[in-house]
């Protein structure tokens, strides 16, 4: 299928719409090339959307950030999930103009039933942060909000702070997700935010604090230890990959097993004789625990 599914008719149109602010207009342009897959136009597509939009305010806005929220405003509250997208994606850029508002817009697109609305959420999470560091305070206070699709857009955020000068902050704003048990949160905590962007950015530090987090003896915490090394970061740092996950050996809670399994069989496509003496060396270690438990 075609990246975008707009015929440059459309495109004429919705252009000339957005610059008479006709919004609305744009609507049924857009839900006709909607697709099956999430139920939405092609990302190319609305794309062109945004763009349009922006292009259109910086040439005639007198109040870009005003008018952001406002446009955003529209889009988000209407029933069409493209729209939806659309809204978030312009929203964040009028926090400035009224950060209560625009705070809960982005926890309704983030808590939205189409997964992905939640994407856009996410994204649009990451870009407020940078943007606005006054909005930190917020989601240090959302980490713990009851909705697991909150808590895992808030950890997007965390990408916002992923260059030197953030990095303890950002470590120390993901340790408390690091316990989360949802499972929504820890597959994009562990192996993707931790593991994917800040374990290939800044390998020393991150290794550093991974060999920290070894010591609480929480099975969430464990899991998303063991599962930074499941991409490439693990692919690039072998060695010091098992070095953490020996920590981690004769673990008896079922999801830690799991993810050393996991991990190791990932691990072993590349290092087989790394990860065979690891094996062998876990296995003897696991043994003489057991043997250790059974005298006493």
């Amino acid at each position: 299928m075609k990246d975008s599914l707009l015929s440059e008719k459309d495109k004429l149109q919705i252009t000339r719409f957005i610059e008479e602010k006709d919004y609305s207009s744009t609507i049924p342009l857009i839900e006709k090339v909607k697709t099956g897959h999430a139920g939405t136009a092609k990302t190319r597509d609305k794309r062109f959307v945004i763009n349009e939009i922006i292009r259109n305010l910086s040439k005639k806005s007198v109040n870009n950030e005003r008018d952001y929220f406002t446009i955003g405003n529209i889009f988000c509250n209407r029933k069409e999930d493209a729209f939806k997208e659309m809204g978030i994606s312009l929203v964040w850029k009028g926090f400035k103009y009224n950060p209560k508002k625009v705070k809960e817009l982005l926890l309704k697109a983030a808590d939205d039933p189409n997964w992905e609305v939640r994407e856009y959420a996410a994204g649009a999470f990451i870009q407020t942060l940078q943007h606005n560091e006054d909005f930190y305070e917020t989601i240090l206070q959302l980490r713990t909000h009851p909705s697991e699709n909150i808590r895992r857009a808030v950890l997007f955020s965390a990408l916002a702070l992923l260059d030197k000068r953030n990095l303890s902050k950002a470590f120390s704003f993901m340790e408390v997700l690091m316990f989360d048990g949802s499972k929504y949160v820890r597959r994009n905590l562990g192996p993707f935010i931790l593991g994917s962007y800040f374990g290939n950015k800044f390998p020393k530090e991150t290794l550093s604090k991974l060999k920290k987090w070894s010591k609480i003896r929480d099975e969430n915490v464990r899991w998303n230890i063991i599962m930074c090394f499941n991409n490439s970061f693990g692919n690039k740092h072998p060695v010091e990959a098992l070095n953490i996950l020996k920590y981690f050996n004769g673990d008896v809670d079922l999801i830690v097993k799991r993810a050393m399994n996991s991990t190791l069989n990932f691990l072993n496509k590349r290092y087989k004789t790394l990860v065979e003496e690891f094996k062998l060396n876990h296995s003897s270690s696991y043994l003489k625990k057991s043997t250790k438990n059974l005298i006493k």
